[in-house]
């Protein structure tokens, strides 16, 4: 009988933090053949190893998308909003937009919950923070898109950094090789009412912004562009210099422009791609789920950030900006 070469620490820490027998045969077999030169990769979400174990797990799909923010640490607050504890598991920080978990994950939410991340008809009535509370596993799984986009952002910045490149939007292109897409950015162009707008720049029978309220927020800050990586997952979105607008950017720390970013910023898709997507996935777990499970901030910043029309004008300013027109004043 081939002797079994493994940590027995390790090992039963794994069997303990939820892994089953599937999952810990390849931990097994990745030991014995010195596929593995740190233990400590079985605990880097996104790592080859921990991908491998993820996708080979016979654990229902439902219970492996809840096991990875349970090893994060995953917690929701009083609040309803996730938060992580301190635990052994953290991102692997060499997993790039496009990396093969991140595909695996958002394929294993689809299969989890074909229907999306639903709820009763009759709890509609319940306040975002009951509902939230009573929709435990659905709420962290739609708040986990924060973190799992959080990745894709820091590793874009160190990118840049790293190469010393001109700005976000290179290192990103850099990044995917040529598989990306510019898409509809409606929704990440909103601008700050009675701040930016006025009641006058609005359609009410909508609550979206007319031609002319869509011009004042380009003059004041431009028109911002949205890129996907080719898996549909990993989104960015793009000011007119070429820099992320986004929560977790380091430079994105002024206070109205923090609002701005969390309003308009990026998120991870668990769908994918709608025109080639029968199933509507991204509007059954991208699209509706804000509307309950979104974060305490968020829900407050929705209610005065006001997102343009979706009409000629918006697809004609959209497209002239995907092929370089830039609208803002440049300041002298």
């Amino acid at each position: 009988m081939k002797k079994v070469n493994f940590s027995p620490t390790i090992f039963e820490k794994l069997q303990q933090q939820g892994w089953d027998k599937a999952a810990l045969i390849v931990y097994i077999n990745n030991r014995n053949e010195n596929k593995i030169s740190n233990d400590q990769a079985v605990f880097l979400v996104g790592s080859d190893i921990y991908t491998e174990m993820f996708e080979k797990s016979q654990l229902s799909d439902r219970e492996k998308v809840i096991l990875v923010i349970d090893q994060l640490g995953g917690y929701l607050d009083d609040s309803g909003d996730l938060q992580f504890g301190s635990t052994e598991y953290k991102f692997y920080d060499q997993m790039p937009p496009g990396a093969v978990f991140f595909d695996c994950y958002a394929k294993a939410v689809q299969r989890a919950y074909p229907n999306g991340l639903i709820i009763a008809e009759v709890d509609k009535q319940l306040t975002k923070t009951a509902l939230k509370k009573k929709y435990v596993n659905e709420t962290k799984i739609h708040q986990f898109r924060n973190q799992l986009d959080r990745c894709a952002i820091e590793y874009v910045e160190k990118y840049k950094k790293r190469y010393n490149l001109k700005n976000d939007e290179v290192a990103i292109k850099t990044i995917l090789k040529g598989n990306w897409f510019y898409a509809d950015p409606q929704y990440h162009n909103r601008a700050h009412y009675s701040v930016e707008i006025s009641a006058a720049d609005l359609k009410k029978e909508s609550r979206t912004l007319t031609n002319k309220g869509l011009v004042k927020k380009i003059r004041k800050r431009g028109f911002y562009r949205k890129v996907l990586s080719g898996d549909y997952h990993s989104e960015f979105i793009l000011d007119e210099q070429g820099q992320l607008l986004s929560q977790w950017s380091e430079q994105n720390k002024e206070r109205d422009y923090l609002e701005c970013t969390i309003a308009n910023g990026e998120s991870f898709n668990y769908g994918e791609r709608p025109r080639f997507d029968q199933y509507q996935t991204h509007d059954k777990l991208d699209g509706n789920p804000p509307r309950y499970f979104d974060t305490n901030k968020r829900n407050q910043l929705k209610r005065n950030w006001i997102s343009p029309t979706d009409n000629w004008f918006y697809q004609l300013v959209r497209r002239f900006a995907e092929k370089g027109m830039r609208y803002k004043k440049r300041d002298n």
